[in-house]
């Protein structure tokens, strides 16, 4: 389809716990989010068929809008015809499903391996095992382990192009054992993206056997390498989905194949760092599984945390990230056994919100822990979060709060930001559509990326440095659009939360004292816009990593989360909240 023939496209994304679906039309000669819809996602027990949602969904969208999008068999009419009917590009997104149990193969876990990690990050794929030169294991070892690992997809990379084979084809030689000795129904498909010279050996050795698939050489092959295999992961992704109940029905209807959700998110970090010549970070918080994308100086690495989410998966978070990791961003001591039950019931019911302050600072806590968590994963060290210039934040948890200071303290805290940070969200969950999009239809990604689709939340100003007590951090003057001058004095330890409509600017002045700075300087001078939070002002610097005592602690949490909710009133700590724990 040419770019000129499609207007209205229909995006769907299957998530975990819902099913998102946004219609993008041409409206006034420039792309617009015209209608969005979300439903349950019908996935597993008793329909275990994604088409069953998606299809209410639509059909609700269809009598808020007039436009039909199903024809009478629940098949999306495509291209648009007369009278409103239809679209023109039908792109579907999910990160609903099981991951594809995969087996990594090649020669170094240093550098072949890492690789691989790098190429298979934003797709759902859960490594079961790998087998390298370094393993200790032995062929009869490494055949043992992938044959135990019963993968749905082996990657096999190693070597240079041109470079030496026999080691390889010994690597080689042990994966065709292995797919031989699996059951003929359940035999992985294999994927080679190692050294080039032995690509005829290996359809030779494991095309009678199994799907084998060749990409470019991952391993120092360029950019363009990367894209090559990636888009190979993809369609091997994308046909295990349509094979699978869930997705089979949708799968015959999509333009775009069932593309990932981390991957359409990894695209848009890419795009907007390099629009803005910053390092941006986007936050994918799901049900399910959680999302990390970072992109700066033209390199991106995307993390996927099947384990951590803050519904199904809230229960294996706690585990995973240990309970004294929450603790520490807890007002109180949390009775034995609370984390547990909390994240027991979120599992239960998935769309719940916390019922009181108690409950709302646990979720608080568990979520500040799995960023920090997750912001430790090897891989993602050459980028440090604590000095991008963006954070997209998606998922309910980030978006759904209502409170857009908040969620920029959240985030202040979980990574440590230094100088300025412009917060956006996505409600709609319209990131993974608009970078599945961008190989179809760029114009509009870019016209869409700089419309309605995104939510301004504010900015972060963070002050670094060491703390001293009852010293002033910073101080602020503000330039207000009608000529008016405010002027603030902010205290180390202290936060400042400056309401300002995302139509609004200001002009700032800000001096950081001796020894402190926000990016790196210490007076700076800013014209900045605002959002849902406003702008947020962060002086607090090591105040929790100084705090000794837990009465100190819940008061200064609770008069920072005084500031930013806009209350005036007294902080009060429930005496409840400082007694020790019953055992």
């Amino acid at each position: 389809m040419s770019d000129s023939k499609i207007n209205s496209i229909l995006a769907a994304d299957f998530g975990s716990v819902n099913t998102r679906a946004l219609l993008f039309d041409v409206v006034e000669g420039e792309y617009r989010l015209v209608a969005q819809g979300r439903g349950r996602t019908t996935i597993g027990s008793p329909s275990d068929d994604v088409h069953l949602g998606l299809s209410t969904v639509l059909r609700e969208m269809a009598e808020a809008t007039g436009r039909r999008f199903l024809d009478e068999q629940g098949n999306v009419i495509r291209p648009e015809q007369a009278d409103r009917v239809g679209v023109d590009y039908f792109l579907t997104t999910a990160s609903a499903g099981h991951a594809l149990r995969t087996v990594l193969v090649g020669l170094y876990p240093g550098h072949d391996l890492v690789a691989a990690q790098q190429a298979i990050a934003p797709f759902y794929i859960e490594v079961e095992a790998t087998v390298h030169l370094e393993d200790g294991l032995g062929p009869k070892g490494r055949l043992n382990r992938i044959v135990h690992s019963r993968p749905q997809l082996i990657l096999i990379t190693g070597g240079t192009d041109g470079g030496a084979r026999t080691v390889l084809l010994e690597m080689l030689s042990v994966a065709r054992q292995a797919v031989a000795l699996l059951p003929m129904g359940s035999r992985p498909t294999v994927i080679f993206a190692g050294n080039g010279s032995v690509t005829s050996s290996v359809r030779e050795m494991l095309s009678q056997l199994a799907e084998v698939l060749i990409a470019p050489n991952i391993v120092g092959s360029g950019e363009n390498a990367w894209e090559a295999a990636q888009t190979v992961l993809a369609s091997v992704v994308d046909d295990n989905k349509r094979h699978g109940r869930s997705f089979q029905r949708v799968a015959a209807m999509t333009d775009s194949g069932i593309l990932p959700t981390a991957r359409g998110i990894e695209t848009m970090t890419a795009f907007f760092s390099r629009a803005m010549r910053q390092a941006v970070l986007a936050i994918d918080i799901g049900s399910a599984r959680s999302t990390l994308s970072l992109a700066g100086d033209g390199r991106v690495w995307t993390g996927i945390s099947n384990d951590i989410g803050l519904g199904h998966s809230a229960a294996s978070a706690l585990e995973l990230i240990g309970e004294e990791a929450v603790n520490e961003w807890l007002p109180f001591h949390p009775r034995k056994g609370e984390l547990t039950q909390y994240v027991l019931s979120k599992g239960l019911r998935l769309e719940s919100v916390p019922r009181d302050m108690r409950e709302r600072t646990i979720e608080y806590a568990l979520l500040r822990a799995c960023l920090r968590y997750m912001l430790r994963e090897p891989g993602n060290s050459a980028i440090d979060p604590a000095r991008v210039g963006m954070v997209l934040v998606a998922g309910a948890a980030l978006t759904g709060s209502g409170g857009g200071a908040l969620d920029m303290l959240m985030l202040a805290d979980a990574l440590q930001c230094e100088g300025v940070v412009r917060v956006k969200a996505d409600p709609y969950g319209a990131l993974a559509a608009l970078g599945a999009l961008a190989a179809v239809q760029p114009t509009a990604v870019v016209q869409l990326a700089n419309s309605n689709v995104l939510e301004d939340v504010g900015t972060l100003i963070c002050a670094s440095g060491v703390a001293s007590a009852d010293a002033t951090a910073l101080k602020v003057s503000v330039r207000l659009e009608n000529g008016e001058l405010l002027k603030r004095e902010i205290a180390d330890g202290d936060v400042w939360h400056l309401p300002l409509e995302s139509n609004a600017s200001v002009d700032l002045r800000i001096q950081a004292r001796r020894g402190l700075s926000v990016g790196g300087k210490r007076r700076i001078r800013l014209r900045l816009s605002g959002g849902r939070g406003g702008l947020l002002f962060d002086a607090r610097l090591d105040t929790l990593e100084k705090e000794t005592s837990l009465t100190v602690r819940a008061v200064n949490m609770l008069r920072w989360f005084a500031a930013v909710s806009g209350r005036d009133e007294p902080v009060v700590i429930p005496e409840s909240w400082l007694a020790a724990s019953a055992e």
